[in-house]
């Protein structure tokens, strides 16, 4: 569970990675970090997701929309995702419905960071 860049076909992507998260607790703990990055910088992103195997909860999807007004939509050139399916669909498509700048979910990372560079 981390953030980290990444550079791929020579543009550079915020990945945040949910995967190992095995707590809810976890999750969140993943989304501060990349609101810190926000904080501490003026940069504009492309970010990518993976939510694979990542717990899904409510007051984690309350968090992203606050953090999503306060910082993500004003600084997200593009955002995608990967690892989502059942109630974490629900949870993307509540998320989506309250933000600007939508999450576009993948099947893959590859199709991911097509989406991102395109």
């Amino acid at each position: 569970m981390s953030n980290s860049f990444i550079e791929y076909k020579g543009k550079k992507i915020l990945y945040s990675d949910y995967s190992n998260c095995k707590t809810p607790q976890e999750t969140i703990e993943v989304l501060e970090q990349t609101r810190k990055i926000y904080v501490n910088t003026t940069e504009m992103f492309l970010a990518l997701n993976n939510f694979s195997n990542a717990p899904s909860n409510t007051e984690y999807i309350e968090l992203a929309k606050k953090y999503a007004k306060e910082y993500f939509d004003s600084r997200n050139i593009k955002e995608a995702c990967f690892g989502i399916s059942g109630i974490k669909s629900i949870l993307l498509s509540a998320y989506n419905l309250v933000v600007k700048n939508k999450i576009l979910n993948f099947n893959s990372k590859e199709e991911a960071l097509e989406y991102l560079v395109k």
